[in-house]
């Protein structure tokens, strides 16, 4: 009997039994069937709703420093032209199901012809010459040194120009609350997590601008790893984007080998760096990679050195956070005044593979040669990509 026919019984029985009622039994009730339908759960809103799991492997692509033009003396040199894609003779390389540059470049709807600051190196853009990262990248790093080279207007044009041409800005200044921001991106199922963090700029900020993320390298560790944690649980994979070091140097210092590893060991499952102008090394570190820095990959080379580079691949099998296979191809920077990247051919590619095994050495990384890239693989993989665990 339901809960619901012990009730009515129960009423009908000291109705029948009660002394001040002598007359005739009363009829007895009506029995209430006890398969009585539940009502239809209510519908979940699909934006609580679980995503669904990854279909299948994900592939990420990774570059270093990309600007699309520069202000000179008295004038302003655009390193891509309308109606050409300077992407593409690496467009294979590129291709991937995400992939992820440094915007070293503020934008502005509509570029002032003459730079608002008159010291240094001075980047600035318009959307339309933003136009030539669409098709080619998905995700733009945007916290670096020269984020405040438009002023506040930059500062706050920047993420609104990529978003209207479809991509997704990483590391944007914020009006209110925390700079560091995690920024998520789903692709085939997959959630990745992104936050980005430079470590200065080349001039402060103005009186209520915006809030970059600027954290020193030795305070790495303590800004982030609050955001790592949180963002951990519902993401398969955690990537941090910095912008750091010391231009033109041959390795990252002691400070960042330390912050970046403390970051893996936190929860990242990539570190990925940039700004020196040179590549850096590569470092596996338990089942996650870091990258001290791509060099440059657009990008008015003041040095010869920072003309090598290379795009990092890594590609990930569902239920792992450990790549299945991280391979480096080496490309070269073009001649003045463009500086499109292409794929290295000899001896260029040969000394950019030796120069990253080298550094791959030091670091306890070993890379190996597999055809004309260099490849890191055969992680153990101790640690699932289940979101939640």
């Amino acid at each position: 009997m339901s809960w619901r026919a012990a009730i009515v019984g129960c009423m009908g029985l000291l109705a029948c039994q009660s002394p001040e009622q002598p007359g005739p039994a009363a009829t007895p009730p009506a029995p209430v069937p006890s398969d009585i339908p539940e009502p239809p759960p209510e519908p979940v809103p699909s934006d609580i709703l679980e995503p669904p799991p990854p279909r299948g492997p994900l592939e990420l692509a990774f570059v270093g420093d990309i600007i699309l033009g520069k202000y000179r003396l008295h004038d302003y040199a655009a390193l891509v032209e309308p109606g050409v894609d300077p992407f593409a003779a690496v467009a294979g390389l590129l291709r991937a199901d995400l992939t992820v540059a440094n915007l070293e470049t503020p934008l502005m709807h509509t570029r002032p012809a003459q730079s608002p600051i008159y010291i240094g190196s001075r980047f600035g853009a318009d959307k339309q010459a933003a136009r030539a990262l669409v098709g080619r990248f998905q995700v733009l790093g945007i916290a670096n040194n020269h984020a405040y080279d438009l002023l506040t207007a930059g500062l706050e044009q920047t993420p609104e120009v990529l978003r209207e041409l479809g991509l997704v800005p990483v590391g944007a200044a914020q009006k209110t609350g925390d700079p560091v921001q995690v920024v998520t991106v789903e692709q085939d199922g997959w959630r990745v997590a992104l936050l980005a963090s430079a470590t200065w700029t080349n001039r402060p900020p103005e009186p209520g601008d915006p809030t970059l993320p600027v954290i020193r390298t030795g305070q790495l560790p303590r800004r982030l790893l609050p955001a790592i944690a949180a963002a951990r649980p519902d993401h398969d994979l955690v990537v941090v984007l910095l912008h750091w070091g010391q231009e033109y140097t041959d390795e990252p210092d002691h400070a960042q080998r330390l912050a970046a590893r403390r970051l893996i060991d936190g929860g990242a499952d990539l570190v990925i760096g940039h700004h020196p102008h040179v590549l850096h090394g590569l470092e596996r570190r338990g089942d996650g990679l870091i990258a001290y820095s791509l060099g440059n990959f657009l990008f008015a080379n003041t040095d010869e050195r920072s003309r090598d580079s290379g795009v990092l691949r890594i590609r990930y099998q569902p239920g792992q956070r450990c790549p299945e296979r991280a391979s480096f191809h080496p490309v070269r920077l073009g001649e003045p005044p463009t500086f499109t990247p292409t794929p290295a051919t000899a001896p260029h590619a040969a000394q950019i593979r030796e120069r990253m095994q080298q550094l791959g050495k030091r670091l306890r990384s070993p890379l190996h040669l597999d055809d004309e890239a260099l490849v890191l693989q055969g992680w153990p993989c101790s640690r699932s990509a289940t979101r939640g665990e």
